[in-house]
Order: C-alpha cells, then structure tokens, then sequence
C-alpha cells in the first residue's frame, strides 16, 4: 500500500468544486516528489482512492484513473493543458517529457518562459484562453505550475523569482490586467512598448 501525502488531501479539499483530474495531478506532482518526473500509476491509484474516501473532495473512485486513460497522449511536446503526458517508464505528468529533459537542471525564470513559449506558439493547442486571456506569451499560472512540478521550488518561492524577473525589466506582462496575465521575455516584447509614451 502506497502512503499518500496528506497536504495533498488538505490542498485538494480546499479547492472543492473547482478541483479537476489536472489539478489533482498537478498536487500530487506538486507535493509528493519521487525524484523521477511525473505519478507512477500505483501513486495514482492511490491519490484516486483517497480523493474518493474524502467527503469534501468532489471525486468518485477511478475519476482520476479513467481522466488519465482517457487523455493521455503519445507526444513529448505540448499538446495542450487537457492531457496527460507520459514521462518515463509507466509515469504520468501534467507536463511533456521535453519539457522535463530541458528543464529539469534549472529553476531560472526566464528559461521556462522560453521553453513554455516556443512550445505554445509552435503548438497548434496553445495555452487555454482562460488562463491568460487571449493573445500571445504565457500564462503566468502556466509558468508557476512548471516550475513548482519540474523545477521543484514551492509556490512561494516560483513567484517571488518570477516577480523579481519582472521587476528587473527581464519580463514584460500584457497590461489587460487579467488575474492569470500573459508574459514574455522582454527582448521578446519590443513590440508591447508604446514608443509615443516616451519623452
């Protein structure tokens, strides 16, 4: 019997309604590390049933198992947020395996607005609207999750790095002040600038 991580249970119960498949997933890879990327399936199953045995988790036994069965995909580049990536030897993550290879080694901000850049605009999924409205760069959400699951730094921890790039001038967000905003690198950016701004 695999043990499960109790701050995943507390996580997941905070989120009630609004928790998803994904989202506990992305828990399990956020808080039950291995040292290997991704939830192998004994871990999951796991997660599965205990989700189920937790009143305030709105999950069914098995909801987390078929979602994965159901959405998992046979690519190691993006191809989307609503699937499931294999990442290793019967391993699942809410990530592709490329992105695991590339940034495993580094927790540098600007390297995963890179990656998670080029990938969506080279995918023909993108990145969710919702998250980061619509438009061009990568949701900021998107770029916390990564690195807290690949990276392996706590929430707290990826967000000051994040705004610390930000407030350096080596970041540049949309200014529609969506909650989940769009940013890119800033040399990516130029074109954001308005020159008529300027003295």
């Amino acid at each position: 019997m695999v043990d499960t991580n109790q701050q995943v249970i507390e996580e997941a119960r905070q989120r009630g309604e609004t928790l998803t498949s994904r989202k506990l997933l992305l828990l399990v890879e956020q808080y039950h590390r291995s040292g290997s990327p991704g939830v192998d399936r004994e871990l999951l199953d796991a997660y599965d049933a205990a989700a189920a045995r937790n009143d305030a988790i709105p999950f069914k036994e098995g909801q987390l198992s078929e979602a994965v069965s159901r959405d998992l995909v046979d690519d190691e580049s993006w191809a989307g947020e609503d699937v499931y990536y294999p990442v290793g030897d019967d391993r699942i993550s809410t990530f592709p395996a490329e992105w695991h290879d590339v940034l495993g080694d580094t927790t540098d901000v600007r390297a995963y607005v890179d990656v998670i850049g080029e990938a969506i605009d080279d995918s023909s999924t993108g990145a969710d609207s919702q998250r980061g409205g619509i438009g061009t760069g990568v949701p900021e959400g998107l770029v916390l999750e990564a690195m807290t699951v690949i990276g392996g730094l706590d929430q707290e921890t990826a967000k000051d790095r994040l705004e610390q790039r930000r407030d350096d001038g080596e970041l540049v967000e949309d200014a529609d002040q969506h909650p989940d905003a769009r940013i890119h690198l800033a040399e990516d950016a130029e074109w954001m600038r308005d020159d008529s701004l300027e003295d």
